[in-house]
C-alpha cells in the first residue's frame, strides 16, 4: 500500500481546472478520449478516487492536451482557471476577497497539500503586506516544468481576485532554472473594501431583522420608522462605497490594460519597421557591389537606414590575436585616423567591454559611460575620443563562432538605446555574418573552379607532352646509338673523339629532359635520392653566368651545412635555371641584381600568414629575387597557368613556371611569389628535408 501511494501522489482533482478550461474554451475535445490516451480511467470530477494519479499519467495528459490545443501555455491557463467559480465554487469565490491575501494563501496551501504529495507548501511572512510562498520538491517524485507554470497561473488568477489590493507576484527562484525550490513573493496594498463589504452585509442583516424585532417589542413604536430606515440607508451607503472602491480598482486596471495595449501596438509597429529594415539591409548587402568590402558597406547602410550616429565594425585576424577596424560610419577624418590604428588585444590578459563581448559571444548595451569607465578602464581612451552617449556591441558570427564585433551608438542624438535597439543590432550583425559567409563560399567556389580549369589544362598539356616526349625519345635513340658506334671506332687522342663525347653528354641531358616531361605528364615516375641542393645550385649558376648580361650582378648566399632533401638533381637544376632565366629577363636592358639564397628553416604552427600555410617541420628554403620590373596582382594570379606569359613572342612559352610548380608539388614542397610592380620580384621555394632529419614541433 505504501508503494502504491508513492507511485500515485496526485488526487484526480488536480485535473479539475484542466477539465473546466477544456469545456469552456475547447468544447470540441472529448474529455473521456483524452483521459483514455493518458491512461487515466478513474477520473471523476465529483468523486476523489482514492487510487490517485501518477506523475506519468499527469505528464501524458498534459502532453496530449498541449498537442490537441496547440497551446504551449495551456498549463498556465489551467492555473488561472483554478481560481474561477467552476473550480472554487461560487460561494468560495465570493468569500475569498473578504479573507485577505494571507488567509487566501493559507487556504491555497492547505488545499494544494491535500491534492499532491510531490511538493510541500510553506508560507513565510516577510513584512506587513508581503509574504513568500516556498514550494519544496519531494526528492522521490520528479515534477515537470509545466507544473510550475500551473502554480504561476494560479497566482495570476489570485491577483485577479484581489484586484482591489493591487496584488503583484514575483517568481524569484525556480527549481527548474537552477534553484533548489520554487519561491513566489506576493505583495499587496491595504484596501478598505473587505471592511466596507462586511459592514454592508451586517447592515443588510440589521435592515431585515428590524421589522421582526419591532413586532416583538411594541414599546419602540414611536421610533419604528426611524429604526427601519437607518439600517437600510447604512446598507446602501456602505454597499455603494464598497462598489465604488471595487470600480475604482477595475478602472485603474482597465487603464493599465489600455496602456499596455497601446505599448504593444507601438511595439508591433516598431518590430514591423525594424523587420523591413533588416530585410532591406540583407538584400542590399547581398546585391550591391559584391566585390567591395562588405564591412565598410554594411556600416554605412546600418548607420543611414537605422539612424545611428556612429557604427564601427572590428574584425579579428586569422589567429584571433587582436581586433582591428574594418569599416565604419559617421566618423570625422580625425577620428578615422585614430580608429584605423586602433587594436583590441585578444590575449589571455586582455580586458575591456569589447574584449568581453567578443570572447563571451554576447551582446552588450551600455547607457552609462561613468559605469563603463569604472568597470572597464581599458575602454576609457576610445570613449573619451568618440564620446558616445550610449552604444550597443554585438558579435558577428560565422558558423557559430565570432569573427568580430559591430558597435552602433549615438553621440549627438539624445535618445537612449534600449532592448529594441539591441535586438535590431543583433539581427543586423547576423545578416552581416551570413553575407560574409556566403561571399567566402562563393570565393572558395571560384577558386575551386579556377583550380579545376587549371588541372584540366595541365591534364591536356600532359597528354600532349607525353606524346612529344615519346617521339623525341625515339629520335634520341639512334643519335645515341650511332654516337656510341663512332666513339668505339674513333681513337681517343683525336679531336673527333672529344666532339663525339660532347654529343653523347648532350644526348644524355636530352634523355633527362624527356624523363622530366614524362614525369610531368604522369606517364613516368622518378626515383628520388638524398641530395644536397647547394652544389647543384652553384653548378647551375656557373652555367648561367655565361648567358647573363654584364649589367646584371649575381649575388649568392648559399649554405650547405644542413640535412639533405629527397629529390632528383636534374629537377633542382631545372628549378634554378628557369627561375634565374625569368629573373634576368625581367632586368634586361636596365640591369640590376639577381640574388639567390639557400638556407634551412624550421616552420612552426601559424608561422606564416594565411596565404602561406604550410605543414610544420624542417625545410630547405630557396629564394630567387630580382630588381626587375615586378608584377601586378593580376599577373601574379596567373603566372602558374600553362601558356600564360608576359614576354614578347619568341622569348617565352608560358611553360617554365607551371613546370616548376609541378616539380615542387611532387617534392611535397611549397612555392610562393611576392612582387611590387616596377621594383622587384621574389620567389620562395620550401622543400622538406629528408624524413629522418625532419624536426616537427
Amino acid at each position: 500500500m505504501e508503494t502504491a501511494k508513492e507511485e500515485k501522489p496526485y488526487s484526480n482533482k488536480v485535473l479539475d481546472a484542466y477539465v473546466i478550461l477544456i469545456q469552456e474554451k475547447y468544447p470540441e475535445i472529448d474529455i473521456e478520449d483524452l483521459m483514455g490516451e493518458a491512461g487515466i480511467g478513474n477520473y471523476s470530477k465529483n468523486n476523489d478516487n482514492p487510487q490517485g494519479l501518477s506523475q506519468a499519467q499527469i505528464n501524458r495528459f498534459h502532453e496530449h492536451l498541449r498537442i490537441r490545443t496547440d497551446n504551449m501555455k495551456i498549463a498556465r491557463e489551467a492555473g488561472r482557471y483554478a481560481v474561477t467559480p467552476g473550480c472554487l465554487g461560487m460561494l468560495r469565490r465570493r468569500v475569498l476577497p473578504f479573507a485577505g491575501v494571507r488567509r487566501a494563501c493559507k487556504m491555497m496551501a492547505k488545499y494544494a497539500g491535500n491534492l499532491t504529495r510531490s511538493v510541500c507548501y510553506h508560507i513565510n511572512y516577510i513584512k506587513k503586506n508581503t509574504i513568500e510562498v516556498v514550494i519544496t520538491p519531494n526528492e522521490e517524485i520528479k515534477e515537470e516544468p509545466f507544473q510550475c507554470e500551473i502554480r504561476q497561473g494560479y497566482f495570476q488568477g489570485l491577483a485577479d481576485v484581489f484586484l482591489h489590493n493591487e496584488l503583484t507576484v514575483r517568481h524569484s527562484e525556480c527549481m527548474f532554472k537552477g534553484g533548489k525550490v520554487c519561491r513566489y513573493e506576493l505583495s499587496w496594498k491595504n484596501s478598505a473594501f473587505p471592511i466596507l463589504a462586511m459592514l454592508c452585509g451586517l447592515s443588510g442583516v440589521a435592515a431585515i431583522a428590524m421589522p421582526i424585532m419591532f413586532r416583538i417589542t411594541p414599546w419602540a413604536v414611536g421610533y419604528k420608522s426611524l429604526w427601519l430606515i437607518c439600517p437600510a440607508v447604512l446598507c446602501l451607503g456602505l454597499g455603494w462605497a464598497a462598489q465604488w472602491m471595487k470600480s475604482k480598482a477595475l478602472v485603474k486596471s482597465l487603464i493599465g490594460f489600455h496602456k499596455a495595449r497601446e505599448e504593444m501596438i507601438n511595439q508591433v509597429e516598431l518590430n514591423v519597421k525594424n523587420s523591413k529594415a533588416i530585410v532591406e539591409i540583407g538584400q542590399v548587402l547581398g546585391i550591391e557591389d559584391p566585390d567591395a568590402c562588405i564591412f565598410n558597406r554594411a556600416a554605412n547602410i546600418v548607420g543611414k537606414k537605422l539612424r545611428y550616429d556612429r557604427v564601427m565594425i572590428m574584425i579579428a585576424d586569422d589567429e584571433k590575436t587582436f581586433l582591428s577596424y574594418r569599416g565604419g560610419y559617421g566618423f570625422t577624418e580625425v577620428e578615422k585616423l585614430y580608429i584605423n590604428e586602433y587594436r583590441i588585444s585578444l590575449g589571455e590578459s586582455s580586458e575591456g567591454v569589447f574584449y568581453e563581448s567578443f570572447m563571451d559571444n554576447k551582446t552588450m548595451l551600455v547607457n552609462d559611460m561613468a559605469w563603463l569607465k569604472r568597470k572597464f578602464p581599458q575602454s576609457q581612451e576610445l570613449v573619451d575620443r568618440i564620446k558616445p552617449r550610449s552604444f550597443i556591441i554585438s558579435p558577428i558570427e560565422v558558423d557559430g563562432a565570432p569573427i568580430g564585433i559591430m558597435i552602433a551608438g549615438n553621440t549627438v542624438t539624445l535618445r537612449r538605446l534600449d532592448n529594441n535597439d539591441t535586438h535590431l543590432v543583433m539581427a543586423v550583425a547576423q545578416q552581416i555574418g551570413c553575407v560574409y559567409r556566403r561571399q567566402k563560399c562563393e570565393a572558395q567556389q571560384g577558386e575551386f573552379k579556377r583550380q579545376i580549369v587549371q588541372l584540366q589544362k595541365m591534364e591536356a598539356l600532359g597528354v600532349l607532352a607525353g606524346g612529344i616526349a615519346h617521339d623525341f625519345n625515339n629520335i634520341l635513340s639512334p643519335i645515341i646509338g650511332y654516337t656510341d658506334l663512332c666513339l668505339a671506332m674513333c681513337p681517343k687522342d683525336e679531336k673527333m673523339f672529344k666532339y663525339l663525347y660532347r654529343v653523347k653528354n648532350a644526348s644524355g641531358r636530352a634523355q633527362d629532359l624527356v624523363a622530366q616531361i614524362l614525369a610531368f605528364s604522369r606517364q613516368g615516375e622518378k626515383e628520388y635520392i638524398r641530395c644536397h641542393p647547394g652544389p647543384i645550385i652553384k653548378e647551375s649558376l656557373k652555367l648561367l653566368r655565361a648567358s647573363v648580361p654584364v649589367n646584371i650582378k649575381i649575388e649568392t648566399l648559399i649554405t650547405s651545412d644542413f640535412a639533405p632533401i629527397m629529390a632528383d638533381p636534374t629537377q633542382i637544376h631545372q628549378l634554378v635555371m628557369n627561375l634565374c632565366t625569368n629573373a634576368y629577363h625581367a632586368m634586361a636592358g636596365k640591369g640590376g641584381t639577381l640574388t639567390v639564397c639557400l638556407d634551412e628553416m624550421l616552420v612552426k604552427e601559424s608561422f606564416l600568414k594565411e596565404t602561406r600555410r604550410m605543414l610544420p617541420g624542417s625545410y630547405v628554403h630557396l629564394q630567387v629575387k630580382d630588381t626587375g620590373h615586378g608584377m601586378s596582382r593580376a599577373v601574379m594570379d596567373n603566372i602558374f597557368e600553362p601558356y600564360f606569359t608576359t614576354k614578347i613572342k619568341g622569348r617565352g612559352t608560358g611553360m617554365g613556371l607551371p613546370i616548376i610548380k609541378g616539380i615542387v608539388a611532387r617534392l611535397k614542397g611549397y612555392i610562393f611569389v611576392d612582387s611590387t610592380e616596377g621594383e622587384w620580384s621574389c620567389f620562395d621555394i620550401y622543400l622538406p628535408q629528408a624524413a629522418e632529419n625532419r624536426s616537427v614541433q
